[in-house]
């Protein structure tokens, strides 16, 4: 494609991301309960304390500030064009500015399929590959449906610190990944299965340079807002979690009403991160070939995504993403001719993700006990039959071709 070409395709995503934000008319999102009245806050001029912002009394936003920075740039903007209480006005400007982040996740995403396949996507194989991620429907689902605008943000930058990682560069990766959760906290999750593969490797050089690089990063950042208002940046990061009943979406809905309903309600991230490490042990102890670089890491990511939404206590629909996105990446970077089986497995992430989508949408409006509890245990099997054939899918390194020429033996 021509660079014209290019750029008009991109003017015509991000027209098409500002009509989308005029016409919808769903209720209040995350953007107007969390976000916006953030923004206000710094507009006021006290960006120190955005952290005072609460939804129903206890409800706080647990991201970091990154994806305010954006946003107070695009709503300084419309506060000139004397447009911030106009929703329909405001949300149109909003998403149409935040549909590059959804373009540079996109960019990233193709960037590591054309590297994982040896070769560039190009004609229609190529603008297929971008809508599988610009049009996916849980990314629209997240930022039109929920506000979430920071998450393509962070996915973009995961995808940077893989690529960093990836060329040996751990210092950068680890400031990607700081940046990323400084963005959106999940960005954590895929730092573990990394970690314990490089420790796995004995690269411990490369997880200082990752893990120190994020931590100063993240402390850079985050120092100021603890200094300026400590309880409520430790509230809002850290313990309100605690206080937020058990919702719908899992495996969980069988402990409500039950006096084991204290475990999720202050312990899921706990159960998560546990299974975030169980799974990576398992595919990294069966797996000596497996490196940051490999096709395979993608795979692995994926896997350990799915613990969110497998043993949260509260399940939304925007937290398939993570896993769709690393799912689509190992799928579409498939080369091997002989990699059928493995791409019958790699779809089914993608399509999981997508069903898990449109399942937790449905029950989400629902008030109704048996409808939270039969679509919870439902999407938890799924989950689960998905997580074990991943787990055994990923435990087998990829099957390497002999090709003969000439009649003589493939090297």
């Amino acid at each position: 494609m021509t660079r014209p070409a290019t750029w008009t395709l991109g003017a015509v995503y991000a027209a098409a991301w500002a009509i989308a934000g005029w016409l919808w008319n769903g209720p209040p999102s995350d953007l107007d309960n969390f976000f916006l009245p953030a923004v206000r806050i710094v507009l006021s001029g006290h960006p120190l304390l955005v952290y005072t912002v609460r939804y129903q009394g206890i409800i706080a936003n647990d991201n970091g500030p990154l994806g305010l920075v954006p946003l107070t740039a695009v709503s300084a903007v419309v506060s000139q064009l004397g447009w911030l209480d106009d929703e329909r006005l405001r949300r149109m400007l909003i998403m149409g500015a935040f549909s590059i982040f959804s373009l540079l996740m996109a960019w990233e995403a193709v960037g590591a399929i054309d590297r994982l396949r040896g070769a560039a996507l190009a004609g229609p194989a190529r603008l297929l590959a971008y809508a599988v991620f610009a049009l996916s429907p849980t990314l629209v689902n997240g930022v039109l449906g929920y506000g979430h605008v920071e998450q393509p943000m962070e996915l973009w930058l995961v995808l940077l610190a893989l690529r960093l990682l990836a060329r040996g560069r751990s210092a950068s990766a680890g400031i990607s990944f700081g940046l990323a959760i400084l963005t959106r906290s999940l960005a954590a999750v895929p730092m573990i299965p990394l970690g314990l593969l490089l420790v796995a490797r004995g690269r411990w050089r490369a997880l200082i340079a990752m893990g120190g690089s994020a931590a100063v990063t993240i402390t850079f950042v985050l120092v100021p807002f603890a200094l300026a208002d400590r309880s409520d940046t430790i509230y809002s990061l850290v313990t309100h979690r605690a206080q937020l009943p058990v919702g719908g979406g899992s495996f969980w809905q069988l402990v409500v009403g039950t006096p084991y309903q204290w475990l999720p309600q202050r312990w899921d991230v706990l159960f998560v991160l546990g299974l975030v490490v169980l799974l990576s042990l398992i595919v990294i102890a069966g797996r000596r070939d497996l490196e940051p670089s490999s096709p395979d890491v993608y795979a692995l990511l994926a896997l350990t995504a799915l613990a969110l939404p497998l043993l949260a206590k509260s399940v939304w629909p925007y937290y398939y993403l993570d896993a769709y996105v690393f799912g689509a990446v190992w799928l579409l970077g498939q080369a091997e001719p002989l990699a059928l089986r493995r791409r019958l497995v790699g779809i089914t992430v993608p399509l999981v993700a997508v069903l898990g989508t449109f399942l937790t949408e449905y029950e989400m409006p629902s008030s109704a006990a048996r409808t939270r509890l039969v679509e919870g245990v439902a999407m938890g099997l799924i989950l689960s039959v998905l997580t074990v054939a991943l787990v055994v899918r990923l435990r087998r390194p990829p099957i390497r071709v002999s090709v003969h020429v000439a009649g003589r033996p493939g090297r």
